[in-house]
């Protein structure tokens, strides 16, 4: 059975020195097999949060474990 670290590394990009806004994006982007109009609604969309937990990550409003649980909720 996979562990919560094993696919918070794979799906959620989890890994040393990347961008915590990339991560996010990436993420949230996931495998895109849609249409051209959703496809940039989600680049859009996965940009604007992503810059958002980076910034929150750099204020220190949001540790890398919340992040994490956050990531991982949004697979499910």
């Amino acid at each position: 059975m996979t562990t919560k670290e094993e696919v918070l590394a794979k799906q959620t990009y989890k890994e040393d020195g990347i961008d915590v806004g990339q991560r996010v994006y990436y993420t949230l982007m996931g495998e895109q097999n849609t249409p051209k109009r959703e496809q940039l609604q989600a680049h859009r969309i996965s940009r604007a949060v992503g810059s958002l937990f980076k910034l929150l990550r750099e204020k220190h409003l949001i540790s890398e474990k919340a992040l994490d649980e956050i990531l991982f909720d949004a697979l499910l």
